[in-house]
């Protein structure tokens, strides 16, 4: 009887204070807890407001897609000079790329190119001097598809571009610039670069573009031979183990990879002694 009575004892204490402490714990959170609570839906992150570029943007891409490029290409430079950190400055840089080699690389004609009407004794090779620009990119620009024939009274649209060559070296980006203006920007596939000193991250190296090289199978090819077509391309930067190369392709010691398609552009843009800096 008197250990039952103990029991009992024991947890009626137990029960009191469960009751007591229960309640204290209770009123604590009521107190103090509960009101500096966040509630669910204030734990969302506030709307930002629209993106005041975004009309400027649809504009120039509805007049891309029209394929009203030149005018395309005037309302994207102008959404670049506006907008410098518009959160859609990527797709306005991308589809300004596109645009521009869509014009360059084709008869499509622009305000910048002039017209060069073929006389009796031309060669590509001749208005290649005349005109310093290069054969390649005259056949590019002009469709054509051997550099001997030519007919006189043609008229060929002949592009002047003044590029200089930015690398980036935390981008892993090479954008070309045409009279200083964002032309086009190359992603690199592949980065095998020597590593930056230590304190010298940030500062730029000038250089300009060197040699430029073809392949096919292993053996050097030269523009203007059916094995041109197609192959892959190297170009050599003023920067010991920055050379430009394709992807896949013939590699050189150290340097940076680009798809076939982007690669070809670069080497036919970029004539030798173009500016670059590497940043």
């Amino acid at each position: 009887m008197g250990k039952l009575l103990w029991i009992l004892k024991t947890v009626v204490i137990l029960a009191l204070a469960a009751a007591i402490f229960g309640s204290a714990g209770w009123f604590a959170y009521q107190l103090f807890v509960k009101p500096n609570q966040i509630p669910a839906e204030d734990l969302h992150a506030p709307e930002l407001p629209p993106d005041p570029s975004l009309p400027q943007l649809d504009k120039a891409l509805a007049l891309q897609k029209t394929r009203k490029l030149v005018d395309a290409r005037a309302a994207l430079e102008q959404f670049l000079d506006n907008y410098p950190f518009s959160t859609k400055l990527k797709e306005a840089k991308k589809a300004l790329g596109q645009i521009n080699t869509d014009i360059f690389f084709s008869a499509i004609p622009a305000p910048e190119k002039i017209q060069y009407v073929v006389r009796s004794g031309d060669a590509l090779a001749k208005i290649e001097r005349k005109l310093k620009t290069t054969r390649e990119m005259l056949m590019r620009c002009n469709n054509l598809d051997d550099p001997a024939r030519l007919r006189i009274g043609q008229v060929l649209l002949v592009n002047q571009p003044d590029f200089s060559v930015v690398i980036d070296r935390k981008e892993h980006a090479l954008t070309v610039l045409n009279h200083t203006r964002f032309f086009k920007q190359y992603n690199a596939m592949s980065w095998n670069v020597p590593p930056v000193k230590k304190g010298m991250e940030k500062v730029p190296i000038p250089a300009h573009v060197g040699e430029k090289i073809a392949w096919r199978n292993g053996a050097r090819v030269a523009f203007g031979t059916p094995e041109y077509d197609g192959s892959e391309r190297w170009v050599e930067i003023g920067v010991k183990g920055y050379t430009l190369f394709t992807e896949g392709g013939q590699k050189p010691p150290g340097g940076i990879g680009f798809a076939p398609d982007d690669m070809e552009e670069i080497s036919t843009l970029l004539a030798k002694n173009v500016p670059v800096v590497v940043q």
